[in-house]
């Protein structure tokens, strides 16, 4: 399981990779949303949105950030 340390890390490394992947000239912006339960990314494209979101159960097992891929898949458009 992963420690408070490092969730905290990889949710300001993922804040800092969010706000890189954002294009003023394209009007595209990404959001971190922490909830409850999960953690979402949502992708707002002019007046289009995309959403995805991992659980805690989730990330807290992973072995590295999934949070910096999920913004990627969510740029994308991509389905998980």
């Amino acid at each position: 399981m992963t420690d408070p340390e490092t969730l905290l890390e990889w949710m300001k490394e993922a804040g800092a990779y969010a706000f890189q992947r954002e294009d003023p000239e394209e009007s595209l912006l990404v959001d971190l949303l922490i909830g409850g339960s999960t953690i979402g990314v949502r992708v707002t494209r002019g007046d289009r949105q995309q959403f995805k979101s991992l659980t805690w159960i989730q990330i807290e097992r992973a072995k590295s950030n999934p949070l910096l891929k999920l913004i990627d898949e969510t740029i994308a458009g991509k389905s998980r």
